[in-house]
């Protein structure tokens, strides 16, 4: 069988196209999916770099927030009790006899950071000052013995012309474990 001039440009084109497919099937086709596949992986790496970039910052955010808590625990020393200086600062700003009630708050076993423990302190104080109290919070808030107040309640009390508070808080701490 003999074929013409246009057959065979016929069939040279198309086992021409038949060798591109067939290349651009075996060779082209998986590097592009390959070439998609590792652009993914890429931009998945970036992000997890990015978040793992974010963690170390937070590490070492929290490993300096935990030196500088033992450090001011180290410094107001082994014998401070958060009782006795919430009875001293009263007796400094005159509020002593004001004192209804003083009592431990207990906190579950699960509150306990690592080698610290959690301590609290109510107390109820009857018919203060609107400065007293202020001089009072001041003094526990920027003490410099890590002690924060949790929960505050600030009720009016009438009395005559004057006007005084009744307030009950809780003030926090924490404590070597």
């Amino acid at each position: 069988m003999k074929l013409d001039r246009t057959q065979m440009t016929y069939l040279f084109f198309g086992g021409l196209f038949f060798a591109a497919l067939l290349f651009y099937l075996v060779v082209i086709s998986p590097g592009l999916s390959r070439q998609e596949q590792m652009e993914r992986n890429i931009s998945r790496r970036k992000a997890d770099l990015v978040k793992l970039t974010e963690l170390k910052r937070k590490w070492e955010d929290f490993k300096r927030d935990q030196s500088e808590v033992e450090q001011a625990l180290g410094s107001r020393g082994g014998r401070f009790t958060l009782l006795s200086y919430l009875e001293g600062v009263t007796r400094e700003v005159g509020i002593d006899k004001n004192i209804q009630y003083i009592k431990p708050v207990t906190f579950p076993p699960g509150e306990a950071a690592g080698a610290f423990k959690p301590e609290g302190i109510e107390m109820s104080l009857d018919n203060v000052g609107m400065e007293q109290l202020v001089n009072f919070l001041y003094r526990v808030e920027h003490s410099g013995n890590l002690l924060f107040t949790k929960r505050i309640k600030i009720l009016k009390t009438s009395r005559g012309t004057s006007s005084a508070l009744k307030v009950t808080l809780q003030v926090n701490t924490y404590a070597r474990s």
